[in-house]
């Protein structure tokens, strides 16, 4: 199958061009253009847009050197792109993640991945090997733990952007959310639930892409600056002040003596944000820290205070732990956001 790789393409658009059927015809603009959009869905949308810068960077290297970026790829060409990125001292998983977008555009195309060519796969364990050497490390966000994340709410100001800054931390935290997670929230998917708690849906996450949602328990707090629920209840109470009743949780809050709220969720880079204004604010160290570091650092402190590995895998939806029940019955017997001394 032949593709049309340009620097603005999509990656799903790499694959759907018209296809003879026999001596019937070609298919019709408005059947490839489903598929293209059903070949879209099939990813995330951040995924999608990555892998699209991903992939024009590698049209924008091979015309540097005049080289073809039409699909399938040379194993030769993709393993000296790989090597050139890593002389440029690009990180491992930056070198990793462009590899697997090129591979992706391959398997959407009906091509075998260059990334399972012997060559490439010796240059990238090569790559590994040497980075390793050097002393690279892969760098991880550094778990916080409860001393940490109260230095970071408890000095937030009393405003709309104070207040749903306070909400966004301490649930991220009390339910080890993903960055995606926490700007995927909808008002509506926070109700009462017994115990004084609420019950959230996440509708969908990052190993969830179907949409099968898990329903997750936000227990109250023994502190009333770090209770996740009465942070909840401050924010939507300053969302209804502002007539917003539903729709996306977090979302912008323009600056100004009457701040504005967005209509649309906040993005990922827009917690990342959050997380340092608040750390600046608390004089807390920025090193290591990134939304991922609550999420860490749920886990981390939950196992230090004698939370069992099921119901930790069952908060964080981590199926490499342990295999999780989905009894919604058993979700308030010792929910984890309960634990952690918030």
């Amino acid at each position: 199958m032949t593709s049309r790789t340009g620097p603005h393409d999509d990656v799903a658009e790499t694959a759907v061009v018209p296809q003879p059927l026999g001596d019937e015809g070609l298919l019709s603009p408005v059947e490839l253009a489903l598929v293209g959009n059903y070949l879209a869905s099939a990813q995330a949308e951040n995924t999608r847009k990555s892998y699209a810068r991903d992939m024009r960077a590698w049209v924008a290297w091979c015309a540097g050197r005049s080289l073809s970026s039409v699909l399938p790829a040379d194993p030769l060409a993709v393993a000296a792109w790989l090597a050139t990125m890593a002389d440029e001292g690009r990180s491992t998983s930056y070198i990793a993640r462009r590899l697997a977008a090129l591979n992706d555009a391959h398997r959407t195309a009906g091509h075998l991945p260059p990334g399972g060519s012997e060559g490439v796969r010796r240059t990238m364990a090569g790559i590994r090997r040497t980075a390793a050497r050097s002393g690279q490390r892969p760098r991880r966000a550094r778990a916080v733990d409860t001393a940490t994340v109260r230095a970071l709410v408890e000095d937030l100001p009393a405003t709309l952007g104070g207040t749903r800054d306070r909400c966004l931390i301490l649930v991220g935290y009390a339910l080890g959310l993903r960055a995606s997670d926490l700007c995927a929230l909808r008002i509506e998917d926070l109700t009462p639930a017994g115990h004084g708690g609420l019950d959230v849906l996440v509708r969908f996450s990052k190993t969830d892409q179907d949409g099968a949602g898990e329903t997750l328990a936000l227990a109250e707090g023994v502190r009333e600056v770090t209770c996740p629920v009465r942070a909840v209840r401050a924010w939507r109470t300053a969302l209804a002040e502002q007539g917003v009743t539903s729709g996306p949780l977090f979302r912008s809050v323009g600056k100004g003596r009457t701040p504005r709220l967005g209509a649309t969720a906040l993005t990922t880079r827009s917690v990342d944000l959050v997380l340092e204004r608040a750390a600046a604010r608390a004089g807390v160290s920025a090193e290591g820290l990134s939304p991922h570091s609550l999420r860490r650092g749920f886990a981390t402190t939950a196992y230090a205070q004698g939370v069992s590995e099921k119901e930790i895998s069952r908060t964080g939806r981590w199926k490499s732990l342990v295999v999780r029940t989905y009894d919604a019955s058993s979700r308030w017997a010792d929910p984890a956001s309960g634990s952690l001394g918030l």
